[in-house]
This record gives structure tokens, sequence and C-alpha cells, in this order.
């Protein structure tokens, strides 16, 4: 019995560190939430990224709003985005005007994205439009 609980006790927090993706078992899944406007959680940086997907192929660009309602768009800021599946989850493969990386999905929702680059964990939430 004392193995027994040990060895769940054991196993039960390293599957708490994985992807909380229950929304997305296709790639479609994510491209339907990751779809929209989405900003930093707890940041200064008023940079929105857009992600938008045509006959399967994604695309993400960053702007700053304008005071005045009008949004800048600057076109070295257009990236494409491609959606990896792997034994555990989803990665998102961006590739831009000079060169590319891949981030990890570790939580995604209708409201919340979390992504992992180069080790670096950050939060993002939706921006109703």
């Amino acid at each position: 019995m004392k193995k027994t609980l040990i060895l769940i006790l054991t196993l039960l927090p390293l599957t708490l560190l994985g992807q909380h993706l229950k929304c997305c078992e296709t790639e479609k899944e994510v491209e339907t939430y990751l779809s929209g406007k989405w900003k930093i959680n707890d940041s200064d940086s008023k940079f929105i990224y857009h992600y938008w997907f045509e006959d399967g192929k994604g695309n993400v660009e960053d702007f700053e709003p304008a005071k005045y309602g009008v949004e800048m768009i600057i076109e070295d800021n257009h990236s494409f985005v491609e959606i990896l599946k792997y034994d555990s989850g989803f990665k998102l493969k961006y590739i831009y005007l000079y060169g590319e990386y891949i981030s990890e999905l570790k939580y995604l929702n209708s409201n919340k994205l979390i992504l992992i680059t180069d080790g670096k964990e950050t939060e993002y939430y939706k921006i109703a439009e």
C-alpha cells in the first residue's frame, strides 16, 4: 500500500507539469483557439499579436495600436506560423524575414495562452474584437 501511494505521489507532479491543451487534439482546433488578437499579460508592452489562418497557413503580425484607432502594421513584423504536433502536445514554428524559432504551447483556451520560448514562459490574454 505504501509503495503504491509513493508511486502515485511521485508521478502526479509530472503529469501536472505537462500541457493543459484539453481543448485541442488537432491542429485545426489549435487554429480555432489561437485565431484572434493577443496581448502579453502583466507587461508594459503595448504590442498586440494578431493570429489568423487561411487554407491551413498561419499568419501572425504584431503591431502597436494607434491612439486614434488606426492600427499601424509594419510589414517586417509579419510572420508565418506553422502548428507542429508532437508526442505530448503542440509547438508553434514562427518563420519571419530574418529566421525562425519554435515556441511550445503550454496552455491554450479561448482567452488564455502560455508559450515557452527558449525556456522562458510568457502568458497572453485574448482581446475581444
